[in-house]
């Protein structure tokens, strides 16, 4: 959206959605979108080396019905209400409580759509006349024809994702669970992106070469897209992890593909990556720690109040949450040494609370996270360590 982070309604994990509102698209009519789309499907078969199991289906989609899709999926996500969630995220401290932001996402994110995937009917939806207002945005001599091939591959490449990896069961079975989320989230887009690169590149005279694509790749794929576009009032934390995995997810793909070609991708099909560390750091094999909380810490809040979901929030949440603090020049050092984390949330109806726990490589990457936590925060929390884990409380009683 991821967007929303999974477990939050990631509408663009959940869609698959292309980030393609810097690119001008020649819309098929609906009469010849399903030979064009049959057309895009060889060239996908042809970079990628596998087939389709079946032909994907195609139609279009008008922006009313979108943004009914969008609110659904978005809803469908959240590991509890809407309103619980964006509660939780607001009291941990991911952004300021925000008004409407439910609205101005679904309004963001449709804006954002020119086709998309959608693994629950396995349908591939071209939004009707999405491109008929978009700029340019620097599609330049690749021309309307070339920018609709892009999308197109993009789209249809989570297609033959979903013919093995099944994403609509996948996504519901992270809910609880985003940091996997977004490490999967990050392994299909950036295989997305990257086959749409190359069957980008295939058309271009000498557009085959390791050269040409390492010199164009960044400027074809979404994670070149300029984030001045994104509405002022909408809260960075949902930028940054909409751009995540096509900027780092493309980045890691090209990485395996170059040092084990699309095997590698294939036996990630497999056995997904466990983490955002995987996704950010070269070599990261290992599985993070589990059952960090044990089962009465993440059931049992203050006395009033309920469990609304447990989540892990991983590396990138880490990372995220100290560069918000003043530990900001420091923060992505720090969040490298993240192992495993569980975090509860519990609700009342006047409070939201939560006991989360994080792992680090070692007792010297606790102290630190610790000292820049401590510092960095202005809420009412209790902070403990011990050895490589530390705590952190924020148990609040409802209020009388």
């Amino acid at each position: 959206m991821k967007g929303l982070p999974k477990g939050r309604g990631n509408a663009l994990l959940a869609l698959c959605l292309t980030l393609s509102s810097a690119l001008a698209v020649a819309a098929a009519t609906t009469a010849l979108l399903p030979a064009r789309v049959e057309e895009v499907a060889r060239a996908v078969e042809k970079v990628r080396g596998r087939r389709f199991e079946r032909a994907v289906p195609a139609s279009e989609i008008d922006g009313t019905e979108l943004k009914k899709v969008l609110r659904a999926k978005v809803f469908e996500g959240f590991p509890t209400s809407p309103e619980n969630t964006v509660a939780t995220l607001v009291a941990l401290g991911f952004f300021e409580e925000t008004p409407g932001l439910i609205d101005k996402l679904i309004d963001f994110y449709a804006s954002q759509v020119i086709a998309f995937y959608d693994p629950e009917p396995r349908r591939f939806f071209l939004v009707k006349g999405a491109g008929d207002h978009l700029p340019d945005g620097g599609a330049g001599e690749l021309g309307g024809a070339m920018a609709e091939k892009m999308i197109f591959a993009h789209e249809l490449t989570h297609a033959l994702q979903d013919e093995t990896l099944r994403l609509d069961r996948r996504i519901k079975d992270l809910k609880e669970n985003g940091d996997r989320a977004l490490a999967l989230e990050s392994l299909l887009e950036g295989e997305a992106t990257l086959v749409m690169v190359r069957v980008t590149l295939a058309e271009l005279p000498g557009g085959e070469s390791a050269e040409v694509e390492d010199s164009l790749a960044p400027l074809l794929s979404a994670g070149a897209l300029e984030k001045a576009n994104l509405p002022k009032d909408l809260p960075d934390y949902f930028s940054e992890q909409l751009f995540f995995p096509y900027v780092e997810g493309t980045a890691y793909v090209r990485r395996l593909v170059k040092a084990g070609g699309w095997a590698a991708v294939d036996r990630l099909w497999k056995s997904p990556p466990a983490s955002s560390s995987a996704i950010l750091h070269d070599g990261a094999t290992f599985e993070p720690a589990e059952r960090l909380l044990s089962a009465s810490e993440e059931k049992s809040g203050p006395e009033g109040s309920k469990h609304l979901y447990s989540d892990t929030l991983g590396e990138w949440g880490v990372r995220f949450l100290l560069r918000k603090a003043a530990a900001r020049n420091e923060a992505d050092a720090i969040a490298a040494g993240w192992r495993g984390d569980r975090i509860a949330f519990f609700g009342s109806a006047r409070n939201i609370s939560y006991r989360w726990r994080i792992r680090f490589d070692g007792a010297p990457s606790a102290e630190r996270f610790e000292a820049a936590w401590r510092s960095g925060r202005k809420r009412n929390e209790q902070v403990s360590r011990a050895g490589a884990d530390v705590t952190v409380l924020s148990l609040r009683p409802p209020s009388p």
